[in-house]
């Protein structure tokens, strides 16, 4: 039995992987919808959390943090949705295993930090991991307003270490708005004209 065994110039694996790259970028940018959601998810519950804890005396400010569960059940819906829309390419894959795994550091800091240590010491580490996945993101698709958002949200992480808890609840909104919502309106009109 013969094998032919066929080797690739360097132009023409990098070829290949900007193509992986093109197709993978068209599918997870759409519309932007995800960095919206999770964006003004985000800030309106911080916001919220921010009024209830100064401006009244409920006890449980931190119940707006249920919307988050909103934003899961429309991730869920939406991801399934469009599975049955695009073909599974690796960096898609990289990218569903990346927001994956800062969602799950995100949980264990919330349940496990938050309640061990108190809230004013997870945020910043929540913000810190938000970072992460928006940098890795905007680096991958070489979408500069992903990168620079990101920086803007490991600056006011930095920053949020320094503050009461309260200031931390509207660094958190600047940072949905630098981060996810700013980006997010971004590729929705770079999606509408493409």
């Amino acid at each position: 039995m013969k094998t032919s065994k066929t080797t690739m110039t360097e132009a023409e694996s990098w070829n290949i992987i900007q193509g992986m790259i093109a197709e993978a970028k068209q599918d997870f940018q759409d519309d932007g919808f995800y960095y919206l959601l999770w964006g003004w998810l985000v800030l309106a519950a911080s916001v919220s959390h921010y009024l209830l804890l100064t401006l009244t005396e409920f006890a449980h400010p931190y119940v707006v943090w249920l919307l988050m569960l909103v934003g899961v059940g429309a991730t869920v819906w939406r991801s399934v949705k469009d599975r049955k829309r695009y073909v599974k390419t690796y960096v898609g894959t990289l990218m569903q295993s990346l927001w994956l795994a800062v969602f799950v550091a995100i949980m264990i800091t919330l349940v496990a930090g938050g309640t061990k240590t108190g809230f004013h010491i997870a945020y910043p580490v929540v913000l810190l991991l938000y970072g992460v996945g928006t940098f890795v993101s905007g680096r991958l698709f070489r979408f500069t307003p992903l990168v620079i958002g990101a920086i803007g949200i490991w600056v006011l992480a930095t920053i949020s270490y320094f503050v009461p808890f309260q200031i931390q609840l509207l660094l958190i909104a600047l940072s949905t708005m630098i981060g996810y919502i700013v980006p997010g309106y971004l590729l929705k009109s770079q999606y509408r004209g493409s």
